[in-house]
This record gives C-alpha cells, structure tokens and sequence, in this order.
C-alpha cells in the first residue's frame, strides 16, 4: 500500500507545472587582491581570510556572511565605476541600476582587503 502511495505522489508531484517556480539566487564568486604598494607581501599575516558572501538576483545584490562595513563597486569594461553602494546591515540588499546590461567588475572592499569578482547582468 505504501509503495503505491509513494508512486501516486511521485507521479503528481512531477505533474505539476513549473513555470511558477522561481530560480534561486547565483552566488557571486570573488577573488582576493592584496593592495599593499610597500613590498607587496600579504598584509595580513595572522588573521585568517574570510570571504565576503553576495548573492544575485536579476538586478538584486543580497548581501550574505562577513559584508557589514563593505564597500561594493562595480565598473564596467573601461574600469570606469558605474555603480558604488555601503553594506550596513548583514542581508542588505542592493537593487542595480536596470540599465546596466553586460559583464561587469565587482570589488568589495573591507578594510584593507579587496574582494573582486564578475557579475552579469
């Protein structure tokens, strides 16, 4: 009896329409750059790294784990900035401006350390 409950489940289950269901968020993947002009080591040699987390949404940047007191820029193919906002509060979100079409560069800034990725919009 079970199996065949379990079978009926299954078959309305995959019945069902999708064009509701919403994709989730793309994670936004982020490099590491040291900026230290002095001798070019890493300044940071005792703290471990953490990697600030972002989330993108369509024309919405989520901010995840270790973004409070961030900088985001984002630039364009020229390295022109088109776009700057500040990370208050952990899960701020970031609505970009619509008319940004294309790859651009993010870079996160915290402190000393700068976080760059890409992003498309």
């Amino acid at each position: 009896m079970k199996s065949k409950f379990f079978i009926a489940m299954v078959a309305i289950t995959t019945m069902l329409p999708t064009s509701h269901v919403k994709a989730a968020p793309t994670i936004v993947q982020l490099q590491v750059n040291f900026d230290d002009p002095e001798n070019g080591q890493n300044p940071l040699k005792r703290t471990p790294m953490v990697m600030p987390e972002f989330y993108i949404d369509g024309y919405t940047l989520t901010a995840g784990s270790y973004t409070v007191g961030s900088t985001v820029v984002l630039k364009d193919e020229d390295g022109e900035v088109v776009f700057t906002s500040y990370i208050y509060v952990e899960g701020d979100t970031i609505t970009l401006p619509s008319t940004l079409s294309g790859t651009y560069t993010i870079e996160v800034t915290r402190g000393s350390q700068t976080f760059v990725g890409e992003i498309e919009l």
